[in-house]
């Protein structure tokens, strides 16, 4: 058995906010996780590198002398850590390492890793802020990013800046939401853990980059997360009334000025967010993606409404911008290893 006393507790910086900033994924609950953070040296038996998170399987020793084998996941996706210069050839079976890492609450044997000290002495993050003060962090290469390519309005790969709301305590959710949040457990009941499609709106819930495509009088978005493709109807008479249910529901959009609004419901899909959070087929969401006035940025912004399980409209926020070169990379989603 791992104890807590065993290892030291280590106390994580904070890092600022760049043009492409370091963030971290929003598709793990880390309500599972206890706070404390424990840094322990550790051997790498396994490297799972796949999304939605990617996993090392380590072997550690306990405070009884006792080897245990843990899973370590990933804050973030497998292609998010890639773009940041850290990926599965970044770790070797045998590697003596320690490890940065909160214990989960209800799966044993399952820790969220934040970061990985490599035997060189480089820190490797999984996601999380810098941990061990002082050690050289890995970090993507300075031609990682091709240039070339002219602006072409909102028609290009977009890459993930910051988002907010859509998630937390303070959500404004009736009684039968909040009953049905009760005995949601995200490692066991959520699709996207499965490796099942996402709907909406999780389906804009991502910190991957989203890709927009003229296809004749249809618009064509793509999510770099679960490999998500949306169509949005551009036709004058397109309605979704009568139209079949789906994960994704049917959207309809019109241009106003350099703003894309976005109509979308008949959504069949069983969570609003990766709490748990119960949607209904009755949920609609009015988005709006609007170009920057230098059309390098793409701002969102979504209302969601939902009559039976939200008592007050939720609004919803992120931003992209336009980096040169950057691609959709495809998702390859794999099923998370059993801790053995």
């Amino acid at each position: 058995m791992l104890h807590a006393s065993t290892f030291r507790l280590g106390l994580a910086t904070g890092i600022g906010m760049f043009v492409v900033p370091l963030v971290v994924s929003g598709h793990h609950s880390r309500a599972e996780f206890a706070e404390e953070i424990l840094d322990i040296p550790a051997e790498i038996v396994e490297v799972a590198w796949r999304n939605p998170h990617p996993a090392l399987m380590v072997r550690i020793t306990n405070e009884a002398g006792e080897q245990e084998i843990l899973r370590v996941e990933g804050w973030s996706s497998a292609n998010t850590l890639d773009r940041q210069g850290v990926s599965g050839d970044t770790f070797e079976v045998g590697d003596q390492v320690r490890v940065a890492i909160q214990a989960s609450r209800r799966r044993a044997g399952a820790y969220l890793g934040r970061s990985v000290l490599l035997e060189d002495g480089t820190e490797a993050s999984l996601g999380g802020p810098a941990f061990w003060e002082g050690a050289d962090r890995l970090t993507a290469s300075a031609d990682g990013t091709a240039a070339g390519g002219g602006a072409r309005g909102l028609f290009r790969v977009w890459t993930f800046v910051d988002r907010a709301g859509g998630g937390g305590p303070n959500l404004p959710l009736t009684d039968g939401a909040r009953a049905a949040l009760e005995g949601f457990d995200e490692a066991r009941d959520h699709p996207l853990f499965r490796c099942e499609p996402v709907g909406m709106p999780i389906a804009m819930d991502s910190t991957l980059p989203i890709q927009f495509i003229q296809d004749g009088e249809h618009i064509v978005m793509r999510s770099e997360q679960n490999d998500v493709t949306r169509v949005i109807h551009m036709s004058a008479g397109a309605s979704a009334q009568g139209q079949p249910l789906t994960p994704l529901g049917y959207s309809v959009g019109r241009w106003e000025g350099n703003t894309l609004l976005v109509s979308t419901s008949r959504i069949d899909y069983p969570y609003f967010n990766d709490d748990g959070v119960p949607m209904s087929e009755a949920l609609e969401i009015v988005e709006r993606f609007t170009l920057g006035e230098d059309e390098q940025t793409l701002d969102w912004h979504a209302t969601v409404t939902d009559p039976q399980y939200l008592t007050a409209p939720i609004e919803m926020t992120a931003q992209w911008r336009w980096v040169p070169g950057e691609t959709i990379k495809p998702w390859n989603c794999t099923m998370w290893p059993e801790v053995r």
